[in-house]
């Protein structure tokens, strides 16, 4: 069986294009006044522009899904390399299914089992993303994941017990 490799990148909120159409438009108007006015203000500008940069490297999310034969490698991908955030055996997975299946209820927010939740989906509107529950380093996790149906049928392979699709 080949390697899986799902890229997964999240749509940018609306939010976050606001905030950096700010901060675009206050590098603007420090610059034209640090032109105009007082050079005192091209520091100003500088440190928006600054700003800009910084906001847009810690705000790009993107992933990499890894599923061998054996396990679940989950990535982050930046520019300054990759970090591997979860590698799950797919024997330690407990649940894969859609969220609003009974069996994730538990699990919720609320809910008697209380788990530590990682989001990693795209939160694209027209991509359909599953709850994962697994034991990682002896502790459960809660994973939410954007997979392919192949995807889904590689762990249905594994563990057929533990999917619930």
């Amino acid at each position: 069986m080949d390697t899986l490799v799902l890229a997964v990148k999240r749509r940018e909120r609306g939010s976050e294009k606001l905030l950096r159409g700010v901060m675009i438009a206050l590098a603007v108007i420090f610059l034209l006044g640090g032109i105009l006015l007082s050079r005192g203000l091209m520091l100003l500008c500088f440190l928006s522009a600054m700003g800009y940069f910084v906001y847009a490297g810690a705000t790009r999310r993107e992933w990499e899904y890894t599923l061998d034969r054996d396990s679940l490698r989950i990535e982050r991908v930046r520019d300054t390399g990759r970090f591997v955030l979860h590698e799950i055996r797919l024997t330690d997975v407990e649940l894969l299914c859609r969220p609003d299946d009974p069996a994730a209820a538990p699990f919720r927010k609320g809910g008697p089992q209380q788990v530590k939740k990682f989001d990693y989906t795209s939160y694209a509107e027209n991509v359909p993303y599953y709850t994962m529950i697994a034991k990682e380093e002896g502790e459960r996790i809660k994973l939410l994941l954007d997979l392919t149906p192949e995807a889904i049928q590689r762990v249905k392979h594994r563990v057929p017990s533990s999917v619930k699709i």
